[in-house]
């Protein structure tokens, strides 16, 4: 199994401060992230048999992803 860390860009939130950023569930994964509001988000993805441009294949129908790095 390969491990990837993907990151996506959401829309603009117009309620993000990056001075007084929020921890709650992440919008993308549910789990804990420490700027809920802000629009960029990483995350693992563990998958089977694909590479990095796989994994940004994958995922580009969901979210407009901006990374991909192999772990």
């Amino acid at each position: 199994m390969a491990a990837f860390l993907v990151t996506v860009k959401l829309r603009k939130n117009l309620e993000h401060n990056p001075r007084a950023k929020k921890t709650g569930p992440c919008p993308v994964n549910g789990k804990p992230c420490t700027d809920v509001t802000g629009e960029h988000h990483t995350f693992l993805a563990d998958l089977d048999e694909v590479d990095a441009e796989g994994v940004r294949e994958i995922y580009a129908g969901l979210y407009h992803v901006t990374r991909v790095e192999t772990v």
